[in-house]
């Protein structure tokens, strides 16, 4: 009976075990997924990752490169005013020379002291010609007085004298007298051809003869009394339109003499013109004679003499002087850079013989067209470099090769972003995403000066120190 409980027990246990197991499974899995559910939703409910940058202090500068070469501030060129031997020739090249320095004279200075004679007396003579305007200018009004009167008086005449179709020679009495004497003369005539014979060579010539003329000369006054021909009648027009034009002349010319106190305007404005003519010439005469000492119109270097002591020299360029205490830069830069260049903009100049020196300059002058060159198109101007204690000693030569630098923009100690935190609010304004303490970003709306490919100046709504998300970080 014992044995049968034991074996009883021992089937009991077996069964046991297998159920305990898949409930410690079930459990176990449970609890993994409940974790896992917890984990995923966890996962959903983390804030992004974001890459930030800290507001810092710095320098930001926009700017543009180019090359040229060193030009003088001034280059002058001066020659002779006549031909001639060379006296003394005073300078050669490389030289320092000051303004006023002699530096080369002609020998024979006769032709060119023979001229100022000659222009002193063509000035006398013309002065001499304004002053008699001056001098006759009564005389010259009397006389216009005179000259209009004897032209109105002519006019008049004329108009009296203008005669038309219809217009009578003779009163009608006059007209009449001559008609009777012409029938007079006519019936005198027709009886001596009636009482003789034409074929009676006597009788015709002394009767016949003298009756036609008389008849003749009785009819012509008698026509002659009724009209004017028409030769009188345009001759008459004529006249007068030459009597009228000449009076408007005499009234015109009268009229600005009077205006003029007697003296022709434009005579006078002749006279006045050969008198400023003639003092030009005599001065250019008297600067030729002072030209034959050459002397130097500005301080500088001397970049070539043509010639020496005892040369014949004609009037082409004998000395070039170029001015190296104020020296250029003449550049040039790609096109590209167009918005970047402007006429006031502060430059960085460095030569390659002095590689060690800086030079400060301003972009003084931009050419308004493009020129190519290697197949691009550039853009060219001229910078005046201003020198100072660093390099005013440098030995500065025409046409070093200079490497430019183009200052567009130029912001020291000022707060800098990087340019992947700007966020563009539209309009013109722009924010960034400040990370605050408790790690969440809030937008702030600030105002930006210079801006290149990296950075970005921020004048006011952050403050150094302040972190700024530049974008999300990428998961997988």
């Amino acid at each position: 009976m014992a044995i049968k409980n034991k074996a009883k027990k021992k089937s009991i246990k077996k069964i046991l075990i297998p159920v305990i197991i898949v409930v410690l499974l079930a459990g176990a899995g449970a609890v993994y997924y409940f974790w896992k559910q917890a984990q995923t939703v966890s996962a959903q409910t983390t804030e992004p990752e974001y890459n930030t940058a800290t507001v810092r202090t710095g320098t930001l500068e926009i700017s543009a490169d180019g090359s040229g070469s060193l030009a003088p501030g001034q280059e002058v060129s001066l020659s002779f005013p006549v031909a001639g031997k060379l006296k003394v020739v005073n300078v050669a090249v490389g030289d320092l020379v000051e303004e006023g320095q002699v530096l080369a004279e002609l020998a024979d200075t006769s032709t060119l002291q023979t001229s100022i004679i000659e222009a002193e007396l063509t000035l006398k003579l013309a002065q001499q010609t304004l002053d008699n305007l001056t001098a006759y200018a009564a005389s010259n009004l009397a006389t216009a007085r005179q000259t209009f009167a004897d032209a109105e008086q002519s006019y008049y005449d004329a108009l009296y004298s203008v005669v038309d179709k219809g217009d009578k020679r003779c009163e009608d009495q006059t007209i009449e007298t001559y008609y009777d004497e012409w029938l007079t003369a006519q019936t005198r005539y027709n009886s001596v051809v009636a009482e003789g014979s034409e074929s009676d060579n006597k009788y015709y010539t002394y009767y016949i003869v003298p009756a036609k003329e008389t008849m003749d000369e009785a009819y012509a006054a008698y026509t002659t009394c009724l009209g004017y021909t028409d030769y009188e009648i345009q001759t008459s027009h004529d006249d007068l339109t030459i009597a009228q034009s000449t009076m408007e002349a005499a009234r015109t010319s009268l009229d600005a003499l009077t205006a003029n106190n007697g003296i022709d305007p434009t005579d006078q404005i002749e006279a006045q013109l050969a008198v400023a003519k003639a003092e030009l010439a005599l001065q250019e005469a008297k600067d030729n004679l002072a030209g034959a000492v050459m002397t130097a119109p500005i301080a500088g270097t001397v970049l070539m003499v043509n010639g020496s002591t005892g040369d014949t020299v004609d009037i082409g360029t004998f000395i070039t002087i170029i001015d190296l205490a104020h020296p250029k830069v003449e550049f040039s830069a790609d096109e590209t850079d167009l918005a970047l260049i402007n006429v006031g903009e502060e430059t960085e100049v460095t030569f390659d013989a002095l590689p060690d020196l800086l030079f400060k300059g301003t972009v003084i002058s931009m050419s308004p067209s493009l020129y190519s060159t290697g197949g691009y198109q550039v853009l060219s101007g001229v910078i005046q470099l201003e020198l100072d204690d660093s390099n005013k000693d440098a030995r500065l030569l025409d046409g070093l090769n200079a490497s430019v630098l183009i200052i567009n923009g130029r912001a020291e100690n000022v707060l800098l972003v990087p340019v992947e935190a700007l966020v563009d609010l539209g309009d013109g304004s722009y924010g960034v995403m400040v990370v605050g303490t408790e790690g969440k970003p809030r937008l702030s709306v600030v105002e930006i000066g210079l801006m290149d490919e990296t950075y970005v100046e921020i004048k006011s709504g952050v403050k150094q120190g302040d972190v700024v998300t530049t974008g999300a970080v990428e998961t997988n």
